[in-house]
């Protein structure tokens, strides 16, 4: 894999990773507001949301990844 390819692979995986944080954050303390309960009541209802967020991260980085293999 070329010097670029890597360079893009690390970028990827640092906006993939900080989508799925804001995801995270902004999921947890929209339901906290709004269902007025605490943050461990929050994560259990919103695990889906960022649960599905961190595998469609997960799906694309590793598809980007083997993309990138086979190209060179």
């Amino acid at each position: 894999m070329s010097e670029e390819r890597k360079k893009a692979l690390k970028l990827l995986a640092f906006w993939l990773f900080g989508t799925v944080v804001i995801v995270f954050a902004a999921i947890t303390a929209y339901i906290t507001i709004i269902a007025g309960g605490n943050v461990g009541t929050a994560v259990s209802q919103s695990w889906p949301i960022w649960g599905i967020t961190a595998l469609a991260a997960i799906i694309i980085f590793v598809g980007y990844y083997l993309y990138a293999q086979r190209k060179g």
